[in-house]
Formats: structure tokens, sequence, C-alpha cells
């Protein structure tokens, strides 16, 4: 009798043992199969840029001087001296250039002489008393208008080019020396435009000093820098390089296109960044909005998160026995698939390792794990220890309930990018971003990240004041 109960208690002790037993197979053999990598693309952003011209005509109005001097002086014939005043200047635009007008009154000093003879010294004289008149002096002054006509651009090596042409000069005075009854007025106007166009030049060499590059090139360095995201991470724009449309301008507002040629990268993972300098500008073609590709680097930790937040707790029965899952995480890829790690708890503890392979329906965004299947290490354990745990139960609950809606997680994003790429970015510098759409077009399995390239569409459009 007492051996029979012996006997009994230690077969109740070796059934108890066994259903104790912690599961835990060998770790399996991560392979990665060969495939073609997710290779960057260069895509383009066309920002619609606008600058209100009221500061530059005020800065403008500031910095020209109210009083122009100049002299013509000849021993024979007429000299004369003048002094140009103006009234506030009159700027206007037309679709391709700047209109800039001058208005004012002038005096004249002059002085007449019909006849030089050169002296034994040298020296020239005139052989009768000089004719001295004025125009202008003791009396109301002469009107004048004066026009200019600017285009601007930026060279390729992003300086400012300027091209300036007198458009008009008119005096509508007519400016006449009455005792000897000579109108100098064609003289005077010749000999000043002479001075007006030489003036060309001068106003374009002070517009290309203006130093434009140093802001361009602060802003490439800006652009080298990560955006951070909140919890997706951050957004390196790896930009290459810049073109620029010419200025048009529509009242006192100067328009034009600036285009980014750039390779998105948004990664959960910090990537690090090496600054590159800026090239010169490339003449394109420019275009409306932008519709880019960008890719995404996740790690598989964020997948996980969202597979045990789906699955923690989840109970499953197999063949009347009840497992609670505890944790679904991806531990690595093994050719071309995922290797998931389940860990369990209930009729019995421990882990199982499976594999599967990620598939994205592009129409519905929705990322579902198809072909699940026990990994062969714990395949083989099972086999010999909890031949019950295989079968299609597990494999189906996980297929059945990891489809994942990624619009919610991609409408999120969206929102956030639109968020970051809102608001003033430096003083008087606003930038107004609409984002359309962010989708999904391919994915594609890394040793230690999942790859994603996505589709975004929008309009930027930068206000400076």
């Amino acid at each position: 009798m007492f051996r029979r109960q012996k006997s009994l208690y230690f077969i109740i002790v070796v059934l108890i043992s066994a259903s104790c037993k912690t599961i835990e197979p060998a770790i399996p053999d991560f392979t990665m199969a060969s495939h073609k990598k997710i290779e960057p693309v260069i895509s383009r952003m066309n920002v619609e840029v606008e600058v209100d011209m009221n500061k530059l005509f005020k800065e403008a109005e500031k910095t020209t001087p109210k009083t122009f001097k100049g002299q013509s002086t000849n021993c024979e014939g007429m000299s004369y001296a003048y002094v140009f005043t103006r009234r506030p200047i009159a700027f206007a635009t037309n679709a391709r250039q700047l209109e800039t007008t001058i208005s004012g009154g002038f005096s004249l000093d002059l002085n007449y002489c019909p006849l030089c003879i050169t002296l034994w010294n040298g020296k020239e004289s005139c052989t009768v008393p000089r004719i001295y008149a004025s125009c202008g002096i003791g009396e109301p002054k002469r009107r004048y208008s004066m026009t200019y006509l600017t285009k601007v651009g930026l060279s390729k090596d992003y300086k400012f080019q300027a091209k300036t042409t007198l458009k008009s000069f008119e005096i509508k005075d007519p400016c006449e020396v009455t005792f000897l009854k000579y109108n100098v007025t064609d003289k005077v106007k010749k000999e000043i435009t002479k001075e007006l166009k030489s003036m060309q030049s001068t106003l374009d060499k002070e517009l290309g000093a203006i130093d434009v590059k140093s802001k361009i090139e602060d802003a490439w360095k800006k652009l080298q820098e990560p955006l951070p995201l909140d919890s997706y991470g951050q957004l390196y724009l790896n930009p290459k390089s810049f073109s620029m449309s010419a200025l048009s301008y529509e009242g006192n507002t100067a328009k034009f296109s600036l285009s980014l040629f750039f390779s998105p990268l948004i990664s959960t993972e910090n990537q690090g960044y090496r600054y590159t300098s800026l090239k010169p500008m490339k003449s394109q073609k420019q275009v409306k909005g932008f519709d880019i590709l960008a890719d995404a680097a996740a790690s598989y930790d964020s997948l996980s998160s969202i597979l045990t937040s789906a699955f923690k707790d989840q109970v499953i029965s197999i063949k009347g026995k009840d497992i609670v899952v505890r944790n679904l995480r991806v531990v690595g890829t093994q050719s071309g698939q995922l290797v998931l790690r389940m860990e369990f708890e209930g009729f019995r503890n421990g882990m199982i390792y499976l594999i599967c392979r990620p598939i994205m329906d592009l129409e519905t965004q929705v990322l579902r794990l198809e072909d699940v299947d026990f990994e062969l290490k714990t395949k083989a354990l099972l086999l010999k220890s909890a031949e019950w745990l295989l079968g299609n139960r597990i494999k189906n609950t996980i297929m059945e309930k990891s489809k994942i809606d990624m619009s919610s997680n991609l409408n999120m994003l969206l929102s956030t990018l639109e968020s970051k790429l809102n608001g003033e970015v430096s003083p008087g510098v606003n930038v107004t971003t609409k984002l359309d759409l962010l989708r999904i077009n391919k994915i594609l399995l890394g040793p230690k990240r999942l790859y994603v390239r996505t589709n975004i569409s929008g309009n930027v459009n930068v206000d400076v004041n």
C-alpha cells in the first residue's frame, strides 16, 4: 500500500513539474536576406516667397540724399553748377521690374565765355568778361522728374545681381538765359543725363554689395540640423541644393519661388549629421507646391510597443489550456521576415519565437503580419516538450489582431510636421505650411529598423516683412 502511494506521489510530482517548467527555446539565428535597399531619392519642395518691399522702400528713402550737386566748368562756352533737391521717392512696380521715380526742383548757376585764348604760361583765359546768369536762384526752382528701372536677381553663387537703367529724365520748366536768349535746358539735360546714367552702375554695385550669401549659408546650416518631431523622432532634411525663379512684383510685394532639393528622412533614432557646404545654385524649371518622397527609419522598438499594446493580456485558449500574452516584441529579422518573441503566462509560462512577413496594403494603409509560423528552434523545442502549443491557434490570433491601421498614425505625424513647419523662423520671417497628404508607398526590413517610404504633398509660403 505504501509503495502504491509513493509511486502515485512520484507521478503527481513529475506531472506538476512538467506543467510548471518554463518554456524557453534557444535564441533564433538572425539573418538578412539579400535585398535592394531603399536608396535616398532627391525630392523637390517649392516654396513661394513673398517679400514686403515697404521696409526696403523706407530704408531707401532714408539713405538717399535729398540734395544732388554737380558742375561742368569750361573756359570757352557755357559753364554751370547745378543743385537738385528731391521730394519723397515714389516707388512702383510692374511685372518684372522695380520703378523708382525721383522728382523735385533744381537751380543752375551759369557763366558764359564766347572765346578763350591760351596764355604763355599754358593757362586759358576768356577774351572778354564772362557773362553770369542763374536759373532757379532767387526765383522758383525749375521742376524735374527722373525714373529708374531695376531688375534684381540672384547669381549662382548667391550674390545679388541688379540691372538698373534710366528710363526717363525730364526737365519740365525751360531754363533760358534772358539776355542771351539762350535756352540751356537741353544742354543741361544732356550733361546731367550722362551723370545719371553713370549712377546706374553705382546703384547696381551697391545692391551687389549687400551680403545675402552669408544669410543663405546660415539658413543652409539650419536646414541640416535635425528637427525634433515629438514622439516620432527627428526629421533630417538632408538638403542638396537650391534654385530660384526670377522676381515678379504685385503692388509693393516682391514674389519668387525658391526650390529646395533634398532627401528627407524621419528617424526614431539619432542619425547624426555632417555639415556639407552650400553648392552653387542650379537653374531649374519652377513648379507649384511639392510632392516629395520622404523616408522614415523606425526602430523595431516602436513597432514592438504597438504589438505589445494590441496583445497585452490577450487570452489564447489552446485545447482547453489558457495562456495570457504579456509581451510581443520584434527582436530581429531572419531571411527577410520579422522574428517575434512572445512572452506568456498561464497554464505554462515562458516564451516562444515566431516569424512573419509584414505586408503593407497601400490602398487602405493597413500594416498586416502574414505567414506567421513558429521559428525553427522554437518548433523543435515544442515538439519535445509542449506540442499542444503548436497548431494554428496562436498564429491565427496574431494575424487577426496585428492589422495596424497606419492612417491614424500618419495623420498625427502629418499634423506634427505641419505644426513644426509653421510659424516665425526669425524676426520678420513667417512660414505658412499646408500639408495635404502623407501616405506610405513602400516598406523594407533592415537589420535593426523598419524603413518606410512615404509620399507627402502640400504647399509652403514664406512671408518676409
